[in-house]
């Protein structure tokens, strides 16, 4: 298992904590209690419960190359996310106004270098690629809703699998997140628990994530969003995200298109606050400043949402990421 822990981390489906969503990456990961978009089946599926009058279809994608870096020019990671969201009451009346939503993660490595040996004296070098995949089914809805509060709840099922190609080695395993967020006229709180995956001898320590974020007016057309996570994961520090969007509303009205909004993010992902176990440092080397632009538009009675995020941190994330939620 060396070489899992080689590329793969040392605790089961590292790859998760790469994020998905690029809203939530231009806002550093501080995404917890907004998670008002598709992508909440990977941060909070409570937040499926605010799409609940739209059919949503979600993609992301994103690649790199680690050129600049002696030993690793030609690995080629790659991270991808798809998912869609449809309100129950599209098909039944028997669930209410809870979401059903279906995601699917894809992460790769390619060209990997690797030495084997065919016999007692030949020894050979050759490429190899790293898989994760980790598929979503998840469901969140409003436990109440009034003019000024509200409670959400939601939960995923998880089914995560990894493989090395020509080396044979692959496993696979279930993990459940479970998570809330409460409303108070502008103000979100939220919490998820996630219980952590167990893969052969491997396992992903729990986590438990907390947020708060606040809408803040300014004018009639723009608009400050400021979020805030803690991160407690077994026996790892604390670490937080924040996260700022600065938005512009109800840009340009013309005919049946519409500008609705323009969206500038920033954030800071994955910051050790305390030095438990003396690694505090390490994680900061890695510290992710992100920045992300988004634009929201309508044609006649379909909306879109096109976002981009730039992030930095470590080599592998050193990427420029798009996404496009499309609301029917």
């Amino acid at each position: 298992m060396s070489v899992q822990f080689a590329f793969a981390g040392t605790d089961a489906a590292a790859f998760l904590k790469k994020s998905v969503g690029t809203k939530a990456i231009g806002m550093g990961g501080a995404f917890i209690s907004v998670a008002d978009d598709t992508s909440a089946i990977y941060w909070n599926p409570a937040g499926l419960s605010k799409i609940s009058d739209f059919y949503s279809v979600y993609a992301m994608g994103s690649t790199g190359a680690s050129d600049k870096y002696p030993g690793l020019k030609d690995v080629v990671p790659s991270h991808q996310f798809f998912a869609v969201s449809v309100p129950a009451k599209k098909f039944t009346e028997y669930l209410g106004d809870t979401v059903l939503g279906f995601g699917y993660i894809s992460s790769t490595m390619s060209n990997i270098q690797h030495t084997y040996r065919t016999g007692e004296s030949s020894i050979y070098r050759g490429t190899m690629s790293h898989t994760d995949n980790a598929y979503y089914l998840s469901a969140g809805l409003p436990l109440w809703q009034n003019d000024d509060n509200a409670l959400y709840l939601g939960a995923s099922l998880k089914y995560i699998t990894y493989s090395f190609s020509a080396i044979g080695v692959s496993d696979s395993g279930l993990d459940i997140d479970g998570g809330a967020i409460y409303t108070i006229g502008t103000l979100s709180l939220g919490l998820v628990f996630q219980k952590g995956v167990k893969m052969g001898e491997d396992y992903a320590p729990m986590t438990t994530k907390m947020g708060v974020s606040n809408m803040f007016d300014l004018g009639k057309k723009f608009q400050v969003l400021g979020a805030a996570d803690i991160i407690q994961r077994q026996d790892e520090p604390l670490v937080m995200n924040l996260g700022a969007e600065l938005g512009v509303t109800d840009v340009v009205e013309l005919g049946s298109f519409g500008l609705n909004g323009i969206y500038l993010r920033l954030g800071v992902s994955e910051y050790a606050i305390e030095n438990r176990y003396g690694i505090a440092s390490d994680y900061n080397e890695t510290a992710s400043c992100n920045f992300g632009l988004g634009f929201e538009f309508n044609i006649t009675d379909y909306y879109f949402q096109l976002d981009i995020a730039v992030c930095s941190g470590n080599i592998f994330e050193e990427t420029t990421k798009f996404a496009l939620d499309f609301y029917f």
